[in-house]
């Protein structure tokens, strides 16, 4: 098996899991690190056994023999090397969100398909759960799609850095935390067709984790209503104020319901009128007719973000999540910045094909008597 050989653009926390990921996989290996400080790209090495550093990324990929790249940077610094690594030919796995400007996330999408390179963008979704879940959204089980919401709120990030400092971050809870349960609703249910938001800074002086008093000047406080083609609407929502995590997804039909991560449950489907079976029946919302389908989950594989980056660049596979589905992502974050600056709607111009495969008529709750 020929060695998947990876750079690592960016020396901060979140290039860890990269790391330690990649280390227990066979054939995959990172041979370069990349920080705008030499002295943190050698820590980072030296930490992870990497034989190479440096504090130019664009030195790293005209030296090093490398089929990828992994880009961890803060968010205003993903545009630049990602461009950099598509107009070179690599392949790249770029950290959430895509950019800071929808114009960055065309680029990269452009430049992607023109060099006919894997573009592949966080969040990652693919878990046997949500896997599991993909399953369930059809009429047998739920009827006709009504609505869903989502949200994925906490604290706040419990660092003093860049996260509350909007000239680096570029944004707050929308960049930083929304992207995942919008992520989640729109690999489930397609693309939406326009977003209505309200998006403010509730809390500009913070007390974070370690106690440190920090001034804030980014999002922290958002909702946002999508609209899709059948006329549903979902409710998608981030606060960075809360005393505890809530990260749950929401699908409601007109004859069932499915609930990611809610009350205390992986998965349950509330399906009145169609028994599961096999799955473990449980009491959801006081509701009754409620099934955890436990043992599908193992039906489903479980691999992580490089391991999956790795298949993709072995076999030439386009990622489940196409680059263009989370261009529509970003699309619809940057419209919600839009929409709360306007107060009017804002009408989506991207699309993309689902994965999933989801039958369109579960949309149309007009044509019959529900």
């Amino acid at each position: 098996m020929r060695t998947i050989k990876l750079g690592m653009i960016g020396s901060g926390h979140v290039s860890n899991r990269y790391f330690e990921q990649a280390a227990g996989l066979e054939g995959v290996q990172f041979v370069a690190t990349y920080s705008r400080h030499l002295y943190n790209a050698e820590r980072k090495a030296e930490e992870y056994g990497v034989p190479s550093w440096y504090d130019d990324y664009r030195e790293m990929m005209d030296k090093e023999q490398l089929d990828g790249v992994v880009v961890t940077t803060p968010h205003s610094i993903h545009a630049e090397p990602v461009l950099a690594a598509l107009e070179r030919g690599l392949h790249v796995l770029n950290e959430k969100p895509m950019a800071t400007s929808l114009e960055e996330c065309r680029r990269m999408v452009a430049i992607a398909e023109e060099k006919q390179v894997i573009l592949m963008n966080l969040p990652y979704d693919l878990h046997p759960v949500y896997l599991t879940a993909v399953d369930y959204v059809n009429e047998r089980y739920i009827g006709k799609i009504t609505g869903a919401e989502a949200q994925l709120s906490l604290p706040g990030p419990w660092r003093d850095n860049w996260y509350y400092d909007k000239s680096v971050a570029h944004g707050g809870a929308v960049l930083d935390c929304l992207v995942y349960p919008l992520s989640r609703l729109i690999g489930l249910l397609g693309p939406a067709v326009s977003v209505m938001a309200e998006v403010n800074t509730l809390i500009p002086n913070r007390i974070v984790g370690d106690g440190k008093k920090v001034s804030s000047d980014v999002d922290d406080n958002v909702t946002l209503i999508l609209q899709f083609a059948g006329g549903q609407h979902a409710v998608i929502r981030s606060l960075w104020g809360m005393a505890f995590k809530q990260n749950n997804t929401i699908i409601y039909g007109r004859k069932g319901t499915i609930a990611l991560n809610d009350s205390g449950y992986p998965l349950v489907i509330h399906s009145p009128d169609q028994v599961i079976p096999g799955a473990e029946q449980v009491s959801w919302r006081g509701l009754e007719n409620c099934y955890l389908p436990r043992d599908e989950f193992a039906l489903h594989q479980s691999e992580s973000v490089i391991g999956y980056f790795a298949h993709c660049l072995r076999t030439g596979e386009q990622p489940i999540q196409s680059a263009k589905q989370q261009l529509h992502v970003h699309e619809i974050m940057f419209g919600a910045y839009r929409s709360a600056e306007s107060g009017q709607r804002y009408p989506l111009t991207t699309t993309f094909t689902p994965w999933s495969q989801l039958d369109s008529a579960i949309f149309d709750t007009r044509s019959g008597y529900l």
